[in-house]
């Protein structure tokens, strides 16, 4: 589990089991006492089903703890700066985005590395504007798929990248490059991106490297949203799996993947609407590893109308659940014949919507508990279903404050450690990034649930479309 940072094995291992096992049976030893007036109410074969559920949300909730203590600190290198040597070939994806795609290759033309090493490839994907036209008069390659030079193989973005991929490979070109990265067309990135992907690959091998994900935009209520997702999922979930020793996740852009295992491995071929996450667990399967970047940031431009979110989040979550379903099975074979723990990690990963989850909790039990002290107490309101809300907002432990707090310290952290460009009220606008991370999760968790319902379409595809040609930061 912890294979590459040895001096944190035990130690690690020790609080891991502390956390998720003990941690789990303290919680439900504590509220034990509403399990008798819930059967009485509800029957025993209802009960298991909830015990159940309740069970997997600890132990997924602890299991976030865990990683959670391992996300503080300053960010240190663990790989020495190196003269340039890898060869990217620069892969953007693009269907009908004329309006960025000359800033996002402007922004490249700024990279500092040197440009014999690194080709820009643009994917016009379907285009019916000037997209690929605005590419090559910025000296961009194009790789053109509505000239049909190879029969389409899945949707939307991925099958772009694949039939780029068949392109450079009939062209003799794809072999050139030791690493392809993919870039979204409205992203923007640091001048040192390749510089730090370069040394870390040289340093360590990953087979592929996660860059640091921001948002582009942040001043309405929802970017920010996205953005305060980013900022806390990037440090107690990122980097915390990296300083464990972990494979990371694959985040759709930003990323860089070495060709040996794209060539070896059938490419960008996807069956799901989520291909990064789908590669990833691909690359964990094979036994590569994904490894990641605090050190270099992609900036994507996020959607500022909540449907044209709400639309790209339900793709998002219909190829999550896809991907998840679809490879459970052979997760758990593969961790059975190795015994290797990274394979728990990932299932815990394909089947983490407790946090969502939780929030919609808290919105019930804060609602009833309202209700209840507006409502006579003349058996009009259940004395059992007091005792549960209790159980939620008493905590009887301090495991049970760890659980809230749990949801609560990595934004608050995430955004005084990473957080970039804020005016100087800085308190004022935590409290501001801690509404808008808690109304795009509760937004989230109903594309989730839809996800569910209907995650074997996966033949759908919904492009976001993207108008914003520089840094936006409140």
């Amino acid at each position: 589990m912890f294979h590459r940072f040895s001096r944190l094995d035990w130690g690690a291992l020790s609080v891991f089991l502390l956390l998720v096992g003990g941690g789990t049976i303290l919680i439900l030893a504590s509220v034990s006492y509403s399990f008798r007036p819930f059967i009485a109410h509800f029957g025993w074969p209802l009960f298991i089903i909830v015990i159940a559920i309740s069970t997997w949300v600890l132990m997924l909730t602890m299991y976030y703890i865990f990683l959670m203590l391992f996300g503080f600190g300053k960010a240190k290198r663990d790989y020495p700066m190196m003269a340039p040597r890898s060869r990217f070939i620069i892969l953007i994806p693009a269907h009908n985005e004329e309006a960025v795609i000359g800033a996002t290759l402007a922004h490249l033309a700024k990279v500092d590395y040197p440009r014999q090493l690194y080709r820009v490839v643009v994917v016009s994907d379907q285009s019916t504007d000037r997209t690929a036209a605005v590419a090559r008069d910025y000296g961009a390659q194009v790789v053109d798929t509505a000239q049909h030079k190879f029969r389409r193989i899945g949707v939307g973005k991925p099958a772009g990248l694949q039939y780029a991929v068949n392109e450079l490979t009939r062209r003799d070109e794809l072999k050139w490059a030791d690493l392809v990265m993919v870039l979204d067309a409205d992203n923007f990135t640091d001048i040192n991106i390749l510089r730090e992907l370069d040394s870390q690959y040289q340093a360590k091998h990953f087979t592929a490297i996660q860059a640091y994900l921001d948002s582009k935009n942040d001043e309405s209520l929802l970017t920010l949203g996205y953005a305060m997702s980013y900022w806390t999922m990037n440090r107690f979930f990122q980097l915390s799996k990296y300083r464990l020793g972990l494979d990371n996740s694959i985040g759709g852009t930003g990323f860089v993947v070495q060709t040996a295992w794209l060539m070896a491995h059938g490419g960008f071929r996807s069956r799901s609407l989520t291909e990064d996450l789908e590669m990833e667990i691909r690359i964990v399967e094979s036994g590569g590893t994904v490894g990641w970047n605090h050190f270099t940031r992609i900036y994507d431009e996020k959607p500022e109308r909540l449907r044209a979110s709400m639309i790209q989040r339900y793709r998002w979550s219909r190829g999550h659940w896809y991907t998840a379903f679809h490879n459970l099975g052979p997760l758990l074979k593969h961790f059975f014949k190795t015994g290797d723990l990274r394979d728990l990690d990932q299932i815990n990963y394909l089947f983490s919507m407790r946090q969502n989850l939780q929030y919609l909790l808290a919105v019930i039990f804060a609602l009833s508990l309202g209700v209840s002290v507006l409502i006579p107490q003349h058996g009009a309101y259940p004395g059992w279903f007091i005792d549960v809300e209790r159980s939620y907002f008493v905590p009887l432990t301090v495991l049970n404050w760890a659980i809230l707090l749990e949801g609560f310290l990595p934004m608050v952290a995430g955004y005084f450690y990473d957080a970039r460009d804020f005016n100087k009220r800085r308190w004022y606008m935590a409290l501001k990034a801690l509404v808008a991370f808690y109304y795009f999760s509760l937004t989230y968790l109903l594309v989730q649930i839809a996800g569910l319902v209907t995650f074997p379409n996966q033949r759908a595809w919904s492009h976001t479309a993207h108008g914003l040609t520089e840094l936006k930061r409140v």
